[in-house]
């Protein structure tokens, strides 16, 4: 299984003959074309329609790429039905707790604490989680004490589902967002000592990927490694634990 980071929370896995395609924005380095011109068959994710996770370029890859099928959470339907001709695309939109299935593989969609939904993907008997934009948004230093509470409580409620659907995941790539402030590498900690993840991948961290892996601040030293990826390179996984 090969990894890819395309840049921000855009996301390229490669298995089993298979590409997956997570919340393509942008492409810094330019290396999308290659990857999908050598793809088997692609499936393209959209956790939800914020600009920086939905580009509407990615509707015109059917014309040159082997497209299976577009997974989209249903919370983009909406923004979509103006501008693109839904009924001419192989779209299927997700609820959050809803599951899909098409024979290659199957997809539960978890819902988010922001909008739309995450993934966890299963495939070749590999579990894959995309996260979107799920994690703990508790400004700690600009709420109250009251909202960082229901922030890490709404984030529990959601984790705990997760848990239970699977308490291990091959691959989770997740936003570890240090402009959050205060204790920013608060979700990731808690979504590695309640999941055993064996690769990590932080995402979504605005620029800031110095301060985001800072791994002893959420790695679990237990179990799993934590791999970080700037736009145009890849890892294949699972790969040795760190030291």
């Amino acid at each position: 299984m090969t990894v890819t980071c395309i840049g921000h929370s855009g996301m390229v896995v490669e298995t089993a003959g298979v590409t997956l395609v997570f919340d393509y924005y942008i492409d810094p380095a330019g290396v999308l074309d290659g990857i999908l011109s050598r793809a088997q068959k692609v499936y393209v994710f959209v956790s939800h329609s914020h600009r920086d996770h939905l580009c509407p370029d990615i509707f015109h890859w059917q014309e040159r790429y082997p497209i299976a099928r577009y997974v989209i959470a249903n919370e983009c339907r909406r923004k979509l039905k103006r501008s693109i001709d839904l009924a001419s695309l192989p779209i299927s939109f997700l609820h959050h707790d809803e599951d899909w299935n098409d024979g290659t593989m199957s997809v539960h969609a978890f819902d988010s604490t922001d909008v739309g939904i995450c993934f966890l993907v299963e495939m070749a008997g590999r579990r894959i989680f995309h996260a979107g934009d799920y994690t703990c948004w508790h400004f700690s230093e600009e709420q109250d004490v009251s909202s960082v509470r229901k922030a890490r409580g709404d984030f529990h409620v959601i984790l705990d589902k997760i848990v239970a659907y699977s308490p291990q995941i091959d691959l989770a790539m997740m936003p570890v967002v240090p402009n959050i402030g205060g204790d920013w590498a608060y979700g990731a900690r808690e979504f590695l000592r309640a999941i055993r993840v064996d690769t990590f991948i932080p995402m979504h961290m605005w620029g800031r990927d110095r301060e985001a892996t800072r791994w002893e601040l959420y790695q679990n030293p237990d179990y799993g490694q934590c791999v970080h990826l700037r736009p145009g390179e890849y890892s294949l996984t699972p790969l040795p634990l760190l030291g």
